[in-house]
């Protein structure tokens, strides 16, 4: 197995879990407080403070945890061959520490891949200390499996140390009878549980894997040596406060094991997956989005992960399911078609074409699906639906087509109604046309870069169609936007931030798109203000319900947004929107919130019940603001540069290394694994940059005034003082005689702006 598959926090109810998949062993946390006679095993909850979590085979985890007025710190951090440091903190309690208990847990149980009981071969035993060394060192707990063994140790001597086959026995035995009870000894079990109490209130413990265990064992001295300096040190990598390390975070906590179908994979929120969904659950839309999230932490085993998770989702019929789990299978509904977008930006992450061959097939034929499934009154423009297909909740029925359009209860389907003879919404959804645009826009040059012409033709033109269709019949000239429309001709008296999907499909023409933005988007009686982008028109009474679709703001919705506008050259609505949903975010990351949404008016995320409060798309916000910097864009290339960003920096993993850009307040440097390719004397947005390999080029923005700029590739340097100009201008390195030159690029000529010095 991977060594990033290896150890991590993988168990979706107990946070305070460090699970090692090839063997199923875990290293948990649970506590009793005498004073209420309660013992908890930390469920996932409201008492939960997610910290810093780094992803990998040497991952770190940190969390801090509640129980009868206690806090605890507990931390994990994976080592070197697949070992682990880790320590437990009490940091506060409301009782004498002689009757606060903590318990560290190691063992195999329900808790392991698969679920239910462990697989035979595997076994837990105590090795105590012989002679006078029984009153001052530890016990190990060496675990056997078929395919070695693994020995921990805490570095403190505990209370007391005793085997189970259900580590559960513990807690309740503390409950039942107090902790000076003392069960029976026994040889071996599936769990040894050491008691602490808060009279040591921190206890550090380490884990070594050997083929046997007596090497494991001999091993587990200088790992327990270690674990200090491990987690102090691995701590201070972690606990950055960055936009960056948000992201990270918020990817890494909700990145869980599906015992089911034994993968990982990133859950929109690890409250869901037992209690709401069974052990299991994947959103189509969320999976996709968290291809962009995980790809961006530089985390693309886990991305990778999430595109296999969505790809799955694809039923015999073609779509891709909306949503699958342990209790209810959508398949009747697909989701906001997102799939193409994830697929491509998770190739330019990583240049692996085989993600693109292995998502074309699944995905082209999902993208067919809508055309044959979802036009209802066969006039080329698509409704959502719910097929009669499946068992799933509410199947077709209006809530079900309502669902497919991941907007349940948005105000633009007030009016629309439920055909059950065409299994769609009589509304014709401009959202849903419009991603349709972008993913066979996207689709197309899929099927272009794998080599298969005449189906990328043929999906360009469909979309190119389609395209045109949106322009001519979904746009309320009344109104100055593009809006759902009914099949009786009227439009839909609601918008959302899906009426400005045109501009991210590039279907919208220059005046619509300056009409939109200028009239709806950025009026703070529209969809502006402090705290975009509204979900719900402020002047829609629907936006003072404040309930889930009705006046919130949604990151999905900022996200795509924002790319519309970069799309369309909106540089400045784009970086403010960029720095106001950061705002937004922070605003609860400052207690370690991620929220699903968020009041518009107020800007508060936890104000209401339907906001989970640690939602993986919630980190779509900081995300704007690392794009605002730094950024793959699908029409621009690599970007780099913000005029209206303050000075910072963000890095961004590709094919060719780690791109960096730190802004300052009059000019920008990019460096490529270090070592600096650009220098600006200027701010703003610097697209289509080739700078790591042959044709080195780049587009400059306008200037007001001249500006230097040395480029450096291949160690040639070139430096040009930039005239001023009104129009962004592509500039490429050239050679003439032996010196390096930029030169403006001309379809009709080149202009030598200056050789290099």
């Amino acid at each position: 197995m991977a060594p990033e598959l290896a150890w991590n926090t993988w168990d979706a109810d107990h946070p305070a879990c460090w699970m090692h998949l090839p063997s199923g062993l875990a290293v948990r946390v649970s506590a009793f407080s005498t004073r209420t006679g309660r013992a908890t095993e930390f469920p996932f909850g409201p008492g939960t403070r997610l910290g810093p979590h780094l992803a990998g085979g040497q991952g770190y985890a940190e969390v801090e945890l509640s129980h009868d007025g206690a806090r605890l710190r507990v931390r994990f951090a994976g080592t070197r061959g697949g070992g682990v440091a880790g320590d437990v903190e009490v940091l506060e309690t409301r009782e004498w520490g002689l009757r606060f208990w903590f318990l560290v847990e190691v063992g195999f149980g329900a808790d392991a891949p698969g679920g239910g009981r462990a697989p035979a071969g595997r076994v837990v035993r105590l090795r105590e200390p012989e002679g006078a060394a029984r009153y001052a060192d530890p016990p190990v707990a060496v675990a056997e499996w078929p395919g070695g063994a693994l020995a921990f140790a805490p570095s403190t001597r505990p209370v007391a140390a005793h085997l189970y086959d259900d580590r559960r026995e513990a807690a309740a035995e503390l409950e039942a009878h107090g902790y000076y009870h003392r069960p029976p000894a026994r040889p071996e079990g599936r769990w040894a549980v050491y008691r602490f109490n808060a009279v040591t209130p921190k206890v550090a413990f380490a884990v070594a894997p050997g083929p046997d265990a007596g090497a494991a064992a001999a091993e587990l001295g200088a790992r327990a040596e270690g674990a200090p300096g491990v987690l102090a040190e691995r701590a201070a990598v972690a606990g950055e406060r960055t936009r960056a390390a948000a992201i990270r975070d918020v990817v890494a906590w909700n990145t869980v094991w599906d015992p089911v179908n034994a993968r990982p994979y990133t859950a929109a929120t690890r409250a869901w997956v037992s209690g709401k969904f069974g052990g299991w659950v994947v959103w189509q839309l969320d999976a996709f989005f968290n291809v962009l999230l995980a790809a961006r932490a530089g985390d693309q085993a886990t991305a990778r992960a999430n595109l296999d998770a969505a790809l799955a989702l694809a039923t015999d019929r073609g779509n891709l399911a909306a949503l699958r789990s342990g209790r209810t299978d959508w398949v009747d509904r697909s989701h906001p078609p997102i799939g193409a977008l994830a697929a491509w930006s998770l190739h330019e992450a990583t240049g692996d074409r085989s993600v693109l061959e292995r998502a074309y097939p699944v995905l082209a034929r999902a993208h067919r699906w809508w055309f044959e499934a979802r036009d209802g009154n066969r006039n080329g423009l698509l409704e959502y639906g719910s097929s009669p297909v499946g068992d799933g909740h509410f199947v077709h029925t209006k809530l079900a087509a309502m669902d497919e359009s991941a907007m349940d209860n948005s105000p633009v389907h007030d009016e629309a109604g439920f055909d059950p003879g065409s299994h769609t919404l009589d509304t014709e959804d401009v959202g849903l046309n419009s991603l349709l645009v972008l993913d066979g826009e996207l689709l197309a040059r899929i099927a272009a870069l794998l080599g298969r012409p005449g189906e990328s033709a043929a999906l360009a033109a469909g979309a190119a169609d389609l395209a045109a269709r949106v322009r001519a019949t979904l746009w309320d000239a009344g109104r100055g936007i593009y809006a759902n429309r009914r099949w009786d001709g009227r439009f839909a008296r609601s918008l959302a931030p899906t009426s400005f999907y045109p501009l991210l499909a590039g279907i919208a023409t220059p005046e619509q798109a300056a009409t939109m933005v200028r009239g709806h988007l950025l009026d703070p009686g529209r969809f502006g203000g402090p705290w975009p982008v509204a979900g719900t028109s402020h002047d829609d009474p629907a936006s003072l319900d404040n309930v889930y679709w009705r006046g919130r703001v949604w990151p999905c919705f900022n996200f795509l947004v924002y790319r519309g506008l970069r799309r369309y050259r909106f540089d400045e609505a784009a970086a403010g929107l960029a720095a106001r949903s950061v705002a937004l975010f922070e605003r609860g990351w400052a207690e370690r919130r991620s929220f699903e949404n968020f009041n518009q008016r107020t800007g508060e995320g936890g104000d209401s019940v339907d906001a989970d409060p640690f939602y993986s798309w919630g980190a779509l916000l900081p995300l704007l603001g690392e794009l605002d910097l730094l950024d793959q864009d699908p029409w621009d290339g690599l970007v780099a540069g913000s005029a209206g960003a303050g000075p910072g920096r963000a890095e961004l993993p590709a094919p060719a290394g780690t791109w960096r850009v730190e802004l300052a307040e009059d000019a920008t440097c990019l460096r490529l694994d270090g070592e600096v390719v650009l220098e600006a004397g200027f701010r703003g947005r610097l697209r289509h940059l080739r700078l790591a390999g042959g044709d080195a080029r780049l587009t400059v923005p306008p200037l007001p005034r001249p500006g230097v700029l040395r480029v450096r590739v291949r160690g040639e340097l070139a430096e040009a003082t930039l005239p001023p100009s009104p129009v962004e201008r592509q500039l490429r390195l050239g050679r003439d005689a032996g010196s390096t030159r930029l030169e403006v690029v001309d379809e009709a000529r080149l202009e030598v702006v200056e050789e290099a010095r």
